[in-house]
């Protein structure tokens, strides 16, 4: 007698499924104008909503209704350490604190400085004068010789900023009163002044400031 055999296949098929996102498989968050979002009572803490005038999500901290968005200003960022920035003996703990504290001292260091070297020629007594600003920009934004024959800058470097004429105040804070007399600046820039005697040693200074406005 023969002996059959059954032999069964088992066929197995595994259907991946694309997971298909349209607008009405997004869960969305209760909506409300800010108005709305304060009338409600009886909230929880941790319940949120979407708020139509800011378009922001708020949730609940059981008090109040917070902005979710991460948007602190600088008051409200904490610094790791704090530090006495301005050295007045008093820490400051925010961000907001040391800009508060540096920008005076970084604001007034940049906007004062002294002007290039300028020979002015006293060999002889009499008026003269010298345009300060011109000098200023021959010497810090150089286009024609020989201001150009002597300007060198390190590879790469781009050009000195320059402010514009009427930008900047300008000061003379001291001179060899018996080389020079009479020493005006207008508000351009240009210095006139009288020439009274001649240098013991060819080598007289006066110092000329320049004050961004």
């Amino acid at each position: 007698m023969k002996k059959a055999f059954l032999i069964v296949v088992l066929v197995v098929t595994t259907l991946i499924a694309n997971a298909q996102v349209d607008a009405n498989s997004l869960m969305g968050l209760p909506t409300a104008t800010t108005a709305e979002m304060n009338a409600v009572t009886g909230a929880a803490a941790g319940q949120s909503l979407y708020n139509t005038d800011d378009n922001a999500i708020y949730y609940y901290t059981g008090a109040v209704w917070q902005r979710a968005t991460d948007d602190q200003d600088a008051s409200e960022v904490n610094l790791a350490t704090a530090v006495d920035s301005d050295g007045d003996t008093t820490n400051e703990t925010t961000v907001e604190e040391v800009m508060q504290a540096i920008t005076p001292i970084t604001s007034a260091s940049g906007r004062i400085f002294y002007p290039p070297s300028i020979a002015i020629d006293a060999s002889t007594n009499g008026p003269g004068s010298v345009d300060l600003y011109q000098e200023y920009i021959n010497q810090y934004a150089p286009t024609v010789a020989p201001y150009t024959d002597t300007f060198v800058s390190s590879s790469g470097a781009p050009g000195i900023p320059t402010y514009g004429r009427t930008e900047l105040y300008y000061y003379v804070t001291f001179y060899d009163d018996s080389v020079f007399d009479n020493v005006l600046i207008d508000a351009n820039g240009n210095m006139t002044y009288d020439i009274i005697g001649q240098p013991a040693d060819y080598n007289s200074l006066i110092n000329v400031v320049f004050v961004v406005r």
